[in-house]
C-alpha cells in the first residue's frame, strides 16, 4: 500500500520531468550525472546552510587551496593534478556525517530532502530511508561518480563499456596532459570562495567530460521543449482507452558505421513499430537509441529513427517520442519506463516492446534480467505476455527512475 500511495502521489509531480532540467543551470551533463548536488547549488536557502558549516567550508577551502598549489607545482603531471581535486576518503566521510545531521533537524535543507529531492523520482530506491540517510547515501553516490569521472576521463580508465563510454584522448600523452594542466589553471582563476564545498572537484571531472566530447547525456534537452514537444503535448489528452496498449517501444540496434545515419536493423525495428501504430494497437511510438556505435558516431539512433517514420512510413511527430540517450537494451527499457512515468501514461495498462524477434527473445531471457540487476541493480520493468514474435507486454516499475551515477553518459 505505501508503494502505491507514492505511485499516486508521484503520478501528477513527475509529469513533464523526462530529464529533470533544473532551471538556472546550463550545463544539464551536471544536472542529470549529479541531479543532488545541482539542487543544493541551485537552493539559496540550501546553500547559506551548507556555507554557515565550519565542516563543509573547509573542505572547499582545502580543495581550492590545493587546485592553486597544482596548478603551481604540477606542471604537466596529470597525476598530481588529479590527485589535488580527487574527493579523498576523510573528505567523503567527512562531508556525508555533516549532511547527515544537518538534514536530521527541521531547517532548508531537511526541507529540500522531504520535497523536492524525495519528489524528483531521482532517489526512489531511498524511498524508504530517512531525510537525513537519504542525503548522506545520496552524498556517498554523488562523491563517487565525481571521482569516477576523474578516473575515467582523466586517467583513462575503461568506462561501463569501454569501446563506447572511455577517454578520447591517449591519457598519457603531452597534448592531453597539456589539457589537463590548462583545465586546472582555467579553474583555479575562475573559482571563488563563494562555491559550494564540492564545486571545486565538481567543476573539474565535469569539464573533463567536455574535454572529452562526452555531453551525450544532454543532448537534445530539455526534450519537451524540441523533439518531444507535440507528443508530450499529445499525451495530455489521449484518450488511452482507445488503445490496447500505451505505447510501442522500440529498442535500438546500434549503428555500423560513422557515416550510415540508421542501420538496416534500427530500420527493420522501425518498420514492425510503424505497422503496429498503423492498427491502432498505440497511440505513441518510443524509439530508444543514443549516440552509441560506433563510437563518437554523430547520429543518435533515436533522431533517425523518428525521422525514418515520419518521412518514410507517415507517422505524424505527434505521435512519435525518442529517448536519444540509451546505450544499451537495459537503457532503452529503463529510459522508456521512464519517460511513461513523467509524461503521465497511465501505469496500470500494458506498454509492449516491438523488435525483431532475436532482440524480443533476448528481452524475455532470464539473462537479460540478470544483466539489468548487475548494471543497474534493479529490474525497471515487468513483463506480461507474449503477444508475437515480435511484440511483448511489459509494465514499468518506479525503480527506472533511480539515477544512475556510474553511467555518466546517460544517468
Amino acid at each position: 500500500m505505501r508503494l502505491i500511495a507514492v505511485f499516486l502521489a508521484w503520478g501528477v509531480s513527475l509529469c513533464g520531468q523526462s530529464a529533470l532540467p533544473l532551471p538556472g543551470i546550463a550545463n544539464q551533463v551536471v544536472a542529470k550525472n549529479f541531479y543532488l548536488l545541482a539542487r543544493l547549488d541551485s537552493d539559496s536557502g540550501v546553500r547559506r546552510q551548507l556555507d554557515a558549516d565550519g565542516v563543509l567550508r573547509k573542505i572547499g577551502e582545502t580543495k581550492r587551496a590545493a587546485m592553486g598549489k597544482a596548478f603551481e607545482t604540477c606542471a604537466i603531471d596529470a597525476a598530481c593534478h588529479f590527485a589535488a581535486v580527487r574527493l579523498t576518503d576523510e573528505e567523503i566521510e567527512g562531508a556525508a556525517v555533516r549532511l547527515r545531521e544537518l538534514a536530521s533537524a527541521k531547517g532548508p535543507l531537511q526541507g529540500l530532502v522531504a520535497g523536492p529531492l524525495r519528489d524528483s523520482g531521482v532517489f526512489i530506491r531511498y524511498h524508504a530511508m530517512s531525510d537525513a540517510a537519504l542525503i548522506e547515501t545520496a552524498w556517498r553516490d554523488a562523491a563517487k561518480g565525481i571521482n569516477r569521472l576523474i578516473a575515467v576521463y582523466g586517467e583513462g580508465k575503461p568506462g561501463r563499456s569501454a569501446a563506447i563510454d572511455s577517454i578520447s584522448y591517449d591519457a598519457a600523452s603531452e597534448i592531453y596532459r597539456r589539457l589537463v594542466a590548462a583545465l586546472m589553471g582555467t579553474l583555479d582563476t575562475s573559482l571563488t570562495a563563494n562555491e559550494a564545498f564540492f564545486t571545486p572537484s565538481l567543476r573539474f571531472a565535469t569539464e573533463l567530460m567536455m574535454l572529452n566530447r562526452r555531453d551525450e547525456a544532454a543532448r537534445h534537452e530539455p526534450m519537451e521543449a524540441g523533439e518531444n514537444r507535440a507528443a508530450w503535448k499529445a499525451a495530455q489528452t489521449t484518450r488511452w482507452a482507445d488503445y490496447p496498449y500505451t505505447v510501442i517501444v522500440v529498442p535500438g540496434a546500434g549503428g555500423t558505421d560513422l557515416t550510415t545515419r540508421l542501420s538496416a536493423a534500427g530500420r527493420l525495428r522501425s518498420m514492425v513499430a510503424a505497422q503496429r501504430w498503423k492498427s491502432k494497437q498505440a497511440p505513441f511510438v518510443l524509439v530508444s537509441g543514443g549516440y552509441v556505435h560506433p563510437n563518437q558516431t554523430p547520429f543518435a539512433e533515436a533522431i533517425e529513427m523518428k525521422r525514418l517514420l515520419m518521412q518514410e512510413f507517415g507517422l505524424p511527430e505527434a505521435a512519435i517520442i525518442v529517448d536519444p540517450h540509451a546505450r544499451h537494451t537495459t537503457t532503452n527499457m529503463r529510459n522508456a519506463a521512464r519517460l511513461m512515468f513523467r509524461y503521465g501514461f497511465p501505469m496500470d495498462r500494458p506498454a509492449m516492446v516491438s523488435t525483431d524477434p532475436g532482440q524480443s527473445a533476448y528481452i524475455e531471457a532470464p539473462l537479460f534480467a540478470e544483466r539489468c540487476r548487475k548494471e543497474l541493480g534493479y529490474l525497471p520493468y515487468r513483463l506480461g505476455k507474449r503477444l508475437t514474435r515480435f511484440d511483448q507486454e511489459f509494465f514499468a516499475l518506479l525503480e527506472s527512475l533511480h539515477g544512475d551515477n556510474a553511467d555518466p553518459l546517460d544517468p
